[in-house]
């Protein structure tokens, strides 16, 4: 009967979490999705599963998240059931993120035996809007995924008295398929670490079968690493030209500090969301938001500190995220500094904290305030999930809460062409290009417009403009080549086109 009752809490808890997200599901594809899943054609061959099966995606930079071919198996698999329904697609991202909510508060249940506080993690995670983005957009899955087989590995690694070997070799498997979602899995043997020292009873009481579970989990996370920067493809921006976005040297070290404060406002208040935030980066140590930075960061690492043995769920939480903070700290510089996505590896730590917090109130008062908690975050979830409805609600509200966004401006160019509205669009893509002269995207398709309305010679200006941007890019190129061919320029259309044909065409894209 217990056992039945438990069932019924788990069920219960993960109905609640669900009925939010069931109101994007047949929404259309939107942003990323379009260019990396109905219109790419990697996924018409089915002879590339044997591809991403066997790693060979790995090494190849024309496939878009190549380095992930876990992900890439799910968008197979969902293209065999679904099709190009978007809702079938969504389900299958819902039903991961309600498995990482399940893995969560088990073991938070496995590492404290507390109940209320394992159940209200799961459920302020499960609910926070900031997740609205990995969860609800399958092109950005991955997030979703690495938390996933996290999750899986750490509870393979947990003391069982029973097939122990046969468990912590499933969460070394574990360990490898979340490095083979996302490069944010490499924080994972930290993690592991972390554990061990503030639970120590929930693992093998032997020292050295401790040191020796890290010790792997750790060189099959330096493994990959090392294997990421030997492959050719550019890991994340270091190589390449700069899109205008990513932040540069000493620009990464002095802006950290203002990512971490950053990081923590949109875990605590999540609101206003954007598929494009901004981030100014910081310039100087003598900056005022280095400075708060740095005091935020040094509290969150004392009270850490300090909670190891009276709380060690508050040491937890804060040790998660700065865990987890490391991958988006831009120490290694991301193509884009900021997103919302990157805190869903993140908030599992802020939701041990918060349910720390209402743990520790009345019975009426946790009660009560996790289900007010509970629903605001329900309430905003569903707000921002509305704006993923159309692409003109998704770009108007990204473009009025950030008109500096470039990749806004692009897409709501294209909606504008789409729609007849050429002085529109061409509006759009000036603007785009007036916020970052490095969009490519931008001087590409307007380089197009003017094409389409015969003005060679302004198309031609563009897309040369759009060459020297990303003189490695294909497809300005290609476009060049077509202009000049229009032109009657058939000899420099020659060299354009070869200087396409070099740079082998990518399968998808992530841009607009």
């Amino acid at each position: 009967m217990r056992a039945m009752n438990r069932a019924w809490k788990w069920a219960l808890l993960l109905a609640v979490v669900a009925s939010p997200w069931l109101k994007g599901l047949s929404f259309p594809f939107l942003y990323d999705d379009i260019g990396m899943l109905p219109e790419n054609p990697f996924w018409e061959r089915p002879s590339n599963l044997g591809l991403v099966l066997t790693g060979q995606t790995l090494a190849d930079p024309r496939v878009i998240n190549g380095r992930r071919p876990a992900v890439l198996a799910t968008y197979f698999l969902d293209r065999a059931l679904y099709g190009w329904q978007p809702a079938g697609w969504r389900v299958s991202s819902l039903l991961l993120h309600l498995g990482c909510v399940a893995l969560l508060a088990g073991l938070l249940w496995r590492l404290t035996g507390r109940a209320f506080l394992s159940a209200a993690a799961g459920v302020l995670f499960g609910l926070h809007p900031a997740l609205s983005e990995a969860v609800h957009a399958p092109g950005f899955r991955a997030d979703v995924l690495c938390l996933f087989f996290v999750l899986a590995s750490l509870h393979g690694f947990l003391a069982a008295r029973q097939r122990a070997a046969v468990k912590r070799m499933g969460g070394g498997v574990c360990l490898v398929l979340a490095l083979l979602s996302k490069e944010t899995a490499v924080a994972a043997p930290i993690l592991l670490g972390a554990l061990m020292f503030l639970f120590p009873a929930a693992f093998p009481e032997e020292r050295r079968a401790r040191l020796a579970a890290l010790a792997v989990c750790a060189g099959i996370a330096a493994g990959f690493f090392a294997l990421w920067l030997a492959l050719p493809a550019d890991l994340q921006a270091a190589g390449g030209s700069w899109n205008g976005e990513s932040l540069r040297f000493p620009e990464t070290l002095f802006s950290l500090p203002a990512l971490w404060t950053r990081t923590l406002r949109l875990l605590l208040v999540p609101w206003p969301l954007n598929v494009t935030p901004a981030f100014e980066p910081v310039a100087s140590a003598a900056s005022i938001r280095f400075a708060l930075g740095l005091g935020w960061l040094g509290a969150c690492g004392w009270g850490a500190w300090r909670a190891r043995r009276v709380a060690p769920a508050v040491s937890l939480g804060f040790g998660w995220l700065a865990i987890f903070f490391a991958p988006v700290s831009n120490l290694w510089p991301l193509l884009h500094p900021v997103a919302d996505r990157y805190v869903y590896p993140l908030a599992p730590g802020f939701a041990v904290l918060a349910a720390w917090v209402l743990s520790h109130q009345s019975r009426a008062g946790r009660a009560g305030g996790l289900a007010a908690l509970a629903s605001i975050y329900a309430l905003l979830l569903m707000l921002r999930l509305g704006q993923w409805e159309s692409a003109e609600k998704l770009w108007t509200a990204a473009y009025f809460q950030n008109p500096k966004s470039a990749t806004a401006a692009t897409w709501l160019g294209l909606l504008r062409e789409e729609a007849g509205d050429a002085a529109g669009a061409r509006a759009f893509y000036a603007a785009a290009v007036e916020a970052n002269p490095h969009a490519d995207s931008a001087w590409i398709n307007g380089g197009i417009l003017e094409g389409k309305a015969g003005n060679w010679a302004e198309s031609e200006r563009l897309l040369r403009r759009a060459t020297e941007v990303r003189p490695e890019g294909a497809d300005a190129w290609h476009n060049l080549a077509v202009c000049l061919a229009r032109q009657g320029r058939a000899r420099e259309a020659e060299v354009a086109a070869a200087r396409a044909s070099a740079r082998p065409p990518a399968y998808g894209s992530a841009n607009p």
